[in-house]
């Protein structure tokens, strides 16, 4: 058999005991567990979050600059949000207000930020130096617009309200690129999160079989890189099984709870990506496979290199981290301009996958991905081969021989 007919079978033993296993359905449904667990977690408990994490400033003061400071806050909360201002309590003054504030910013059960105090035309901020850079500045806008607001009712000034006519557009161009780049990054993190789900496992695959010998025995029969090859193709199908019972169980859930779902949060609309969604969702899918293929032939490749399962734990950490920083290459090409470090996340091989979904999101030409997707093809082949030769030195202590680049389409010659 040649390179491509060996890998295939390699790649059909393996994912038939994986996925033909009793503990296979309960690895997929792990995740789907977990998130949501998660997605409820979130919604019951963010907007206690967000109260908890608003400031509170105790206001000492007479009650008509009371009274002024929170007609001002309802104002521009009701144009903002309730989270762009602190929260305003009143407290009756004592005789000595200095020496009350500290007393009540030294007061754990109190929760206060900073203390306000004075007048309008003298106010006074007491706290710490970085409660300047939030509560500081809100509260320095709300006593101009109350003053402001006074000034013009005692002249009799003050401009009555007008109503804002609004003309409806179908579109606009910043808000088509806010809502393709936020498409972009979901396309990423989609990405990201199931390959480093599932291709990480690709780093104890080879350790039992190293253990019990039988990795020599298929050394021994068809060529290496057939084996990495036909593990890592093994390895996708089983995670393009998982997507596709992932996926449905999230169309199901969507489409049965909808109306509860829009109760609680509010679903985003989303433009269509620059190169549409026909082009869009087959790109995201090839990717996703040229990600976890090149991901999953790095990791094949340092798995191969222990001996155990304590060097495989050794080792998790630093290979999730460089996943990390790969995602962080690959979102800056969302974020950033044109510039070198773009071009390097979407040059880079491990970053490319990403950082192209990204791209098709933002850009409608389709010529470059033709060219991506043939570049990660390569890298692809060229990992899988340098991994392949380096476990033949130092594991099977053995030479190589052959051409690098020979993709090994003969067949091999007899021993």
């Amino acid at each position: 058999m040649n390179l491509w007919e060996s890998a295939w079978v390699i790649a059909r033993r393996d994912f038939v005991a994986s996925v033909f296993s009793r503990f296979f359905i309960l690895f997929l449904l792990a995740p789907v567990i977990l998130f949501a667990f998660m997605i409820f977690f979130s919604l019951t408990t963010d907007a206690q979050d967000r109260e908890a994490s608003q400031p509170v400033v105790a206001v000492v003061t007479d009650s008509a600059t009371s009274e002024a400071l929170n007609q001002t806050r309802s104002r521009l909360v009701a144009s903002t949000s309730e989270q762009s201002f602190p929260i305003l309590r009143y407290v009756n003054p004592a005789e000595n207000v200095p020496a009350q504030a500290q007393a009540m910013l030294a007061d754990e059960s109190s929760n206060y930020s900073a203390v306000f105090s004075g007048t309008l035309d003298r106010p006074v901020l007491t706290g710490p130096m970085r409660a300047s850079d939030f509560v500081g500045k809100r509260l320095r806008l709300l006593v101009d617009e109350s003053r402001r607001s006074a000034a013009l009712d005692g002249a009799r000034a003050a401009p009555a309200a007008v109503e804002l006519d609004r003309v409806i557009t179908d579109r606009s161009s910043g808000n088509v690129a806010t809502q393709r780049r936020l498409l972009g990054q979901a396309a990423q993190t989609l990405i990201f999160g199931i390959t480093l789900m599932l291709a990480t496992l690709l780093l104890s695959t080879l350790v039992e079989e190293k253990s019990n010998k039988i990795i020599e025995i298929l050394a021994a029969s068809v060529p290496l890189e057939a084996v990495f090859l036909g593990k890592l193709i093994a390895m996708l199908g089983i995670s393009l099984v998982g997507l596709a019972l992932w996926g449905a169980m999230a169309v199901t859930a969507l489409t049965l709870f909808y109306q509860l779902v829009s109760n609680w949060v509010t679903l985003p609309s989303l433009s269509p990506p620059a190169v549409g969604w026909i082009a869009f969702v087959p790109l995201v899918l090839l990717y996703y496979t040229a990600n976890f293929m090149l991901l999953g032939a790095v990791f094949l490749g340092i798995g191969g290199q222990a001996s155990n399962i304590r060097e495989i734990q050794t080792v998790s950490m630093p290979v999730v981290l460089m996943q990390l920083m790969v995602l962080l290459l690959a979102m800056n090409a969302v974020n950033g301009q044109e510039g070198a470090l773009t071009w390097f996340g979407y040059i880079f091989p491990l970053s490319s996958p990403m950082a192209m979904a990204a791209l098709a999101a933002k850009s409608g030409a389709l010529w470059p991905h033709l060219l991506a997707l043939a570049w990660q093809t390569l890298w692809v082949f060229i990992i899988v081969r340098i991994a392949s030769r380096m476990f033949r030195r130092t594991v099977l202590k053995s030479s190589t021989t052959g051409s690098f680049f020979r993709l090994g389409f003969g067949k091999k010659p007899a021993a």
